[in-house]
């Protein structure tokens, strides 16, 4: 709940600091005191108007906020409430516990527990929103419901899964036959070169050692000439006594050398020159293609598993297909259990909305049940008409009391905290529509605080708490009243600014009866 408002500079307030309170909270006043200016204030917290001063702040405990990880990071232990600024100067700044914030953070924020009744257009009294209040009235007595409505929800987001993953097969379908073609043309290019690492570079020195084969054995011959005339230095070895085995040792390396390479170039006669540059060239192609031999070898993997998947592809849209009908008929026959249920509830759900429909003076209540196309809740459409007439058909007036009644019956289903801000809910209405209307308001000032302007006197003798709102010179002021307060205000709204005996009795005697100590 908003435990404290600070208003400073608006057009009515030149500095309101005001403590706030639970339950239904009652604002009245005479014409222009500052009323309407004190709400646009509340509801800019709320991020529905904005800013009509300085500086707004509000303390809002955190009973009715859902603590999200942002916010959790803004609070410190022992924290208990979280204070909304809106800055006005140069331009608006927002701020969330003083911190730097943005107006669609504080509304989304605020939105999750404040709601504002002002004219059509809220969701209350869309078909979604009434068919969610009566799931919730038959999960009361029938928690299986509850569960099959989850069932339906889950099955049906999967239902949705398998239809899109259906419909982009059906997208590839017709490229599949091209992209096979490629994957087919990649898999026999590189297969028909069949590289190996290492090969490119084995090729090039084999390429290297083909362009000096004459020359290398030209030059071999030679060393072999020179060898032959080495006896000379044995003999000069053994006429000095002095033997020489690092010199043995180094012929027996040189002879092994020119063994190696005299086999080599012996097996060089096999290689056919014209076929060892094909091979390099081909070779050379897959590198320029893929960088190297590693990658096209990769992406032959790659495209021999597309290629498998595409074969496939007709196997996976069966199998597809085939949970597609299932979860269909699953779903069909779960959203009719539902609806089925639904249909049943429907005269007890009917009963207990006219009920709360009566009392704010509305013409009779009719509940409607139709099939829809089947989603996540099911096949039931629920709507509901109000003398004849359809929702959107309803006057201002009647819409908004509509929405009361929903709400109130909702709340006692599904407990809930919350704030509530009513801008002169009762203008315009009977007596006896305004006093079902204040009724109303304070049944749901159990789960809700209630801040309301009221220009007729049954929500002043209903309310928790009473606040008059009043010129003091040139500027606005607001302060709750006592009971001797409460019975003047209520009393003046009764008779006007000359206030009569009677409607100070009138005022003492509805209070008490209320069960304010008069």
């Amino acid at each position: 709940m908003i435990r404290r408002i600070l208003i400073n500079n608006s057009p009515a307030f030149k500095l309101l600091e005001l403590e706030l309170f639970g339950g239904f909270n009652v604002f009245s006043g005479s014409s222009g005191s500052g009323k309407s200016v004190f709400m646009e204030s509340l509801l800019a917290i709320f991020g529905i108007k904005d800013s009509n001063a300085d500086l707004i702040e509000a303390n809002i405990t955190l009973d009715a906020v859902q603590i999200t990880p942002e916010l959790e990071n803004l609070l410190e232990e022992g924290d208990d409430e979280i204070v909304l600024s809106i800055l006005r100067k140069d331009k608006v700044r927002y701020f969330l516990n003083h911190q730097s914030s943005s107006k669609k953070r504080l509304g989304e924020l605020v939105s999750g527990f404040g709601k504002h009744i002002s004219a059509k257009g809220d969701e209350d009294l869309k078909p979604a929103n009434i068919l969610r209040i009566l799931d919730n009235f038959i999960a009361l007595k029938s928690p299986s419901h509850a569960q099959n409505l989850q069932l339906c929800k889950q099955k049906f987001a999967a239902l949705q899964e398998i239809t899109r993953e259906l419909n982009e097969l059906s997208a590839q379908e017709s490229q599949i036959q091209t992209l096979k073609e490629i994957a087919e043309f990649e898999i026999n290019k590189i297969e028909s070169i069949a590289p190996k690492e290492g090969e490119y570079e084995e090729l090039l020195e084999l390429k290297k050692t083909l362009s000096r084969q004459e020359k290398i054995a030209q030059e071999i011959g030679n060393v072999r000439t020179a060898l032959q005339n080495l006896g000379c230095v044995d003999s000069f070895l053994n006429l000095i006594d002095e033997p020489c085995p690092m010199f043995f040792d180094g012929l027996s390396e040189l002879e092994a050398l020119l063994e190696s390479k005299e086999q080599q170039l012996q097996s060089l006669e096999d290689v056919n020159p014209e076929s060892l540059l094909n091979r390099i060239g081909d070779l050379s192609e897959v590198l320029r293609k893929y960088g190297s031999i590693d990658a096209a070898l990769t992406h032959l993997a790659t495209q021999k598993q597309k290629l498998a998947q595409y074969e496939n592809m007709a196997f996976d849209k069966q199998e597809l297909q085939k949970s597609q009908a299932r979860l269909q008929n699953e779903l069909e026959s779960l959203a009719q259990e539902l609806h089925t249920r639904r249909i049943e509830s429907k005269t007890a759900f009917e009963n207990e909305l006219s009920t709360i429909m009566q009392e704010l003076r509305l013409k009779n209540l009719c509940v409607e049940i139709t099939t829809k196309a089947l989603e996540g809740s099911g096949i039931s459409a629920v709507s509901f008409t109000l003398g004849g007439s359809a929702i959107n058909t309803l006057s201002a007036g009647e819409y908004n009391r509509a929405r009361l009644g929903l709400m109130c019956l909702d709340v006692s289903i599904s407990p809930r905290a919350g704030l509530l801000v009513l801008d002169e809910i009762d203008a315009n209405l009977s007596g006896e529509e305004s006093e079902g209307v204040a009724k109303i308001l304070k049944k749901l000032s159990i789960s809700y605080q209630i801040f309301a302007i009221s220009h007729q006197p049954h929500m002043p003798t209903l309310a928790d708490h009473h606040y008059l709102v009043y010129r003091d010179g040139a500027l606005s002021n607001v302060k709750l009243l006592d009971t001797q307060g409460r019975i003047e205000e209520i009393a003046r709204m009764i008779s006007g600014s000359q206030v009569s005996k009677e409607a100070l009795e009138f005022a003492k005697g509805v209070l008490a009866k209320n069960g304010i100590k008069v």
